[in-house]
């Protein structure tokens, strides 16, 4: 099962330099407070979605940062948090802080709606508040995205589309242009909504409609509907196609944990839907097929019991993916009393993510580019997310590790994609 994405889109604390050791602190004496605005820790949990703070469809800059104090409905403070100022006075009481972007829309091209929400948290009369805990922020919307198979692309009209239409909200209509863009449109989530979609267009010339439908859609997710050619009784003996013939559709989800490809029955024609009163309710759809990923040691089953590291020549690490999709989780926790001290000199974190690095902690006075490129001179790979295959040569761990006398490391590997997880643990004695 696939891990839950966390793009982390605001870490480490900014240095506050309002307040010193001389005058802790600069509000006045009325019962204020101050909020850091370094406290509000914001996260964004979206696998649909490519996030980053410099160049994304999403800005942190642009999220909504709205402190409610208890007992109001309408909040005290608002800002867009690239304007927020660095301190904020509050009056004493307590507080909760609600991060937005976008806006809930009924059906809207390219336009997410993400929301959050702190837990409750205390502002002190002649205190500052340095610390809130993580804000994480959520698609509220239900995306889609349309395909048309090759095999339909090239009987239907140039004018064919599909209309998608999600609960109650308006509709949205993909053609050729928006499936080659792999636009999508973003909607209104409700309680027990169903996704229909409906494709219109001519089909080796016959006018098509075929209405395709999904009960109990989910908010937060992606719905990836590809519509291909179906003939139910193939070709006569003339060679010419079949009069029964229909479209067809299947459909992949994809939300904050997992991948999940439904079986093309769990895209139901209207009239088969148990809500319409035709058909059985749909099975669960099934957890993808295959194996989790492997990870060997030069060749060879990795141990659980501990390696004599003096005694290594060559230390490689290969891990394979199943999936089509590749790795989606590749981190190496390095846990050592005697190397962890170490590492924030040589610039390298102990918790190391390979497949998203935007999350690691980056060592004081390091940029993450300069991180990459260090790992990179220790043979980490650096670019793995969607690999199939991957290998972290540790050699040159071997001589640090040796000259830094006994002790014990290990290297905690958690290595993931759409079958799966696998964790393992070098461990090396010197």
């Amino acid at each position: 099962m696939k891990n839950q994405y966390i793009l982390s889109l605001l870490a480490g604390a900014l240095i506050f330099t309002a307040c010193s050791k001389e005058d802790p602190f600069r509000g006045d004496s009325k019962g204020d407070g101050q909020l850091v605005k370094s406290a509000l820790l914001m996260e964004v949990k979206n696998d649909a979605l490519n996030v980053t703070r410099a160049d994304a469809d999403v800005n942190i800059d642009e999220f909504n940062v709205l402190l409610f104090k208890e007992g109001n409905s309408q909040p005290y403070a608002k800002y867009k948090y690239g304007e927020m100022p660095e301190v904020v006075t509050l009056p004493a009481g307590s507080y909760t802080c609600t991060a937005t972007y976008g806006e809930d829309r009924h059906a809207e091209w390219e336009s997410p709606y993400f929301l959050g929400s702190s837990e409750a948290f205390e502002v002190k009369a002649g205190e500052i508040t340095s610390e809130v805990g993580r804000i994480v922020c959520t698609l509220e919307n239900v995306m889609v995205t349309i395909n048309f198979d090759a095999s339909l692309r090239s009987v239907m009209s140039a004018d064919s589309y599909v209309e998608v239409k999600v609960g109650d909200s308006a509709s949205l209509k993909y053609g050729t242009a928006e499936a080659d863009a792999k636009k999508p449109g973003y909607f209104k989530h409700d309680k027990e909504i169903s996704l229909v979609a409906v494709f219109h267009g001519q089909v080796n010339g016959v006018e098509t409609v075929e209405t395709k439908s999904l009960a109990d859609v989910a908010k937060g997710c992606h719905y990836n509907i590809t519509f291909r050619l179906h003939s139910g009784g193939g070709a006569d003996a003339t060679g010419d196609a079949d009069a029964d013939v229909t479209v067809d559709a299947s459909v992949s989800v994809t939300d904050v944990t997992r991948d999940v490809e439904l079986p093309d029955d769990e895209l139901l024609d209207d009239s088969e839907r148990p809500s319409e009163g035709g058909g059985e309710e749909p099975p669960t759809p099934p957890v993808p097929g295959g194996e989790a990923p492997t990870i060997q040691l030069n060749g060879g089953e990795l141990a659980d019991t501990p390696y004599a590291g003096s005694s290594m020549t060559t230390c490689v690490l290969t891990m394979k993916s199943e999936s089509d999709a590749g790795f989606t989780t590749f981190i190496c926790n390095i846990k050592s009393e005697v190397l962890e001290p170490e590492l924030p000199v040589m610039g390298l974190p102990t918790h190391i993510d390979l497949a998203h690095p935007e999350k690691m902690e980056i060592p004081e006075d390091h940029t993450l580019e300069e991180v990459m490129g260090i790992l990179e001179g220790f043979k980490f790979p650096t670019d793995v997310a969607g690999k199939k295959e991957a290998t972290v040569d540790l050699s040159n761990f071997i001589g640090l590790m040796g000259a830094l006398g006994p002790g014990q490391h290990a290297f905690e590997l958690i290595v993931g994609d759409a079958n799966g997880e696998t964790v393992k643990t070098l461990t090396l004695n010197f």
